[in-house]
């Protein structure tokens, strides 16, 4: 069954299959990985802002895998995907890059 809804994973606001949406990857550091959660929306716990957020993690032969990407966040909006960003740049134990 294909999920209808989805939320950002900034504001969570909701979201239907129908709406434009954002991506942003995240490559994690070298040793950190979600190996069971392969494919599946996980979420990612920032110790630093003790902030809860959810993203996908990326299958082996997935598009953004291939391109270096570990975890996918979607967004609503270029202004979530923005401040997201920020957020999770200050994390610098967990990730290696954010796109």
């Amino acid at each position: 069954m294909i999920k209808e809804t989805y939320k950002c994973a900034f504001c969570d606001k909701e979201m239907s299959s129908s709406e434009e949406v954002f991506g942003m990857g995240a490559k994690l550091k070298e040793g950190l990985d979600y190996p069971s959660e392969v494919g599946r929306m996980t979420p990612v716990e920032l110790p630093v802002q003790g902030k809860t957020y959810e993203c996908m993690v990326t299958a082996d032969n997935s598009r953004a895998k291939l391109e270096g990407w570990d975890l996918v966040f979607m967004v609503c909006s270029e202004k979530c995907g923005s401040e997201l960003r920020d957020i999770l740049e200050m994390e610098g134990d967990l990730f290696e890059e954010i796109m």
